[in-house]
């Protein structure tokens, strides 16, 4: 009997620690299923249930999303101080609530509650990159000038998206480019000039390229020189692009580079640019002759009828000096009345247009010769390949147009008096 009664309350203990079992591993399930619906509300980006729901209210998450949404989106400062810490109390290692609270006290008069979380933010949060967007614009705020110059320094050279933005606020920080450059560090001032080009500031960028120059020649290698030039050269600033071409070290007997055609086109700032037009084939290929090398060649497909202006390269000048451009070409069976011609003109100065006469049909290698003067004012032009448009019923044109030895001599070494 005595032991029938202990079976029987074995077996109802052993009942009991199954349900109890289920009922907590039942428990532990739903708060698993509901923290991982709550969760995927973050993935699914569905914030408006973020927002509103109070399920959500657990998470740190949460009140950083609603707190970012009132400081924001409804300029809701107390809202968003109020969420913020919310968060932090609910998860005391995001920083990055730290340093919106760090923001916004001062706005709410809590002055000394700010001052605390600037020294601890500032002193003691780990100088790795997640951070140092935020110390920066700490210390802009609190016009920490020590600070602000390590924060702006690190961010040039370590967080590229924010440069623009520090640019932005070293700006207002310190008033102007010329006083940003030297509170830049000497391997970040390419970067300011940069965001100085992005803006277009033409004059501006003139003056810290010079700065530059004279400081950190070593700085401005090849690259970033050509791609100054080419800055210059897209806002038409062509004395200035002029006088940087000149000084590049890249001319030699003639102002033309690469006008034997000897290196691949590669779009470079000083060489032969081009532009893909329907219908033309350009390219370099290795001519025979009395002299082995390569020639450019233009085959044209018989397709299309273009106004063809779309091979050329820049080449600087200097006013009133004589000029003489030399060029050989070739044509075979090049069909219209509107073959190909080479022009010189200045530009920005309309009084400096020089023609060749077009090559038509079929002609075996010839050099033309083309003299100029340059006008005062004019300091650029532009050499090119070029086509009108035909006017006749069979107007595509079809055949080869060859080109090489393209070069471009000073005839006086010195400037004429003005007239």
């Amino acid at each position: 009997m005595a032991r029938n009664t202990k079976m029987i309350k074995g077996s109802a203990a052993q009942g009991a620690l199954r349900i109890l079992t289920t009922t907590v591993c039942l428990v532990m399930g739903c708060c698993l299923l509901f923290g991982a619906y709550c969760s995927s509300r973050f993935v699914a980006k569905d914030w408006e249930f973020v927002l509103q729901s109070s399920w959500m209210d657990p998470w740190a998450r949460t009140w950083i999303r609603r707190g970012d949404t009132a400081r924001f989106e409804n300029m809701d400062t107390d809202g968003a101080v109020e969420a913020y810490w919310q968060g932090v109390a609910r998860n005391p290692l995001l920083l990055g609530a730290w340093f919106a609270l760090a923001r916004l006290l001062p706005r709410l008069d809590e002055e000394a509650k700010a001052e605390s979380l600037h020294d601890v933010l500032l002193a003691h949060v780990p100088s790795s990159t997640p951070w140092r967007w935020h110390q920066l614009m700490l210390a802009a705020d609190i016009k920490d000038e020590a600070t602000f110059k390590e924060g702006f320094n690190y961010v040039l050279s370590r967080l590229p998206r924010h440069r623009q933005e520090a640019v932005m606020l070293a700006l207002d920080f310190w008033g102007g480019w010329i006083e940003i450059l030297p509170r830049t560090l000497p391997e970040n001032r390419w970067f300011v000039l940069q965001e100085c080009m992005a803006r277009k500031l033409v004059d501006t960028c003139m003056e810290l390229y010079v700065v530059l120059e004279k400081d950190q020649p070593d700085l401005l290698n090849t690259e970033r020189s050509y791609r100054f030039i080419e800055f210059l050269l897209e806002n038409r600033s062509w004395p200035e692009a002029a006088d940087l071409m000149r000084r590049s070290g890249m001319f030699q007997d003639s102002l033309v580079i690469n006008g034997q055609f000897q290196k691949p086109l590669t779009q470079e700032v000083l060489g032969w640019r081009r532009k893909s037009v329907e219908g033309v084939d350009v390219k370099i290929e290795p001519f025979r002759g009395k002299d082995e090398g390569s020639a450019l060649h233009l085959h044209f497909l018989g397709t299309n009828n273009p106004r063809y202006d779309n091979f050329w390269q820049y080449v600087p000048l200097r006013p009133g000096i004589d000029y003489e451009l030399r060029f050989s070409w070739k044509a075979d069976q090049l069909t219209t009345d509107q073959g190909v011609f080479v022009e010189l003109r200045g530009l920005d100065c309309d009084e400096l247009r020089v023609q060749s006469p077009a090559i038509l049909a079929s002609r075996d290698w010839t050099e033309e010769v083309l003299s100029f003067r340059t006008p005062w004012g004019c300091q650029m032009a532009r050499i090119g390949l070029r086509r009108n448009e035909s006017l006749k019923f069979d107007n595509k044109i079809a055949g080869n147009v060859w080109f090489d030895a393209v070069t471009l001599i000073e005839k006086r070494s010195r400037p004429l008096d003005r007239d």
